[in-house]
């Protein structure tokens, strides 16, 4: 017998799995990423990391980026040596310059494990994460391996 897994029965299923991984998914919050800017940690004005609250403000399941100007490394040129302005504020998620999600390791593994390639799954994640926190995000990718 053939089995036929409409998309929205996808969205459905990763939703269930999601929540049943990382039972505190509903509470996820987000503030400005950081990286290790060489004399500590800084803001980081391109990346916007989500976190579980349970969790140190640093691990993240999955980053909202800006993909024009998103460094995986915190390798940037010209960076700003005070706290960049927006860093005094809260992110914008809605903001149309952030248009990429990054999944994490922490979070890819367990869906790979269980559903595979993330070609199997990561649309129906995408579809997830745009209607919980209301973005127009159009593209996501693994930072666990480069797709």
């Amino acid at each position: 017998m053939k089995y036929i897994i409409t998309e929205s029965r996808m969205v459905n299923i990763i939703k269930d799995y999601l929540i049943m991984e990382f039972p505190s998914f509903e509470k996820t919050y987000y503030n400005w990423a950081d990286f290790n800017c060489g004399m500590g940690v800084c803001c980081d004005m391109y990346a916007i990391g989500f976190t579980l609250p349970e969790d140190n403000y640093d691990d993240y399941l999955f980053k909202l980026v800006d993909s024009e100007n998103y460094n995986d490394t915190g390798n940037y040129k010209n960076y700003p040596d005070d706290l960049p302005e927006p860093c005094y504020e809260l992110p914008n998620i809605n903001e149309e310059r952030f248009d990429e999600y990054i999944i994490t390791e922490r979070m890819c593994e367990p869906f790979e494990n269980f559903f595979g390639h993330m070609d199997n799954w990561g649309d129906a994640l995408l579809n997830i994460l745009n209607h919980k926190f209301r973005t127009h995000v159009k593209m996501i990718r693994s930072e666990y391996n480069q797709y």
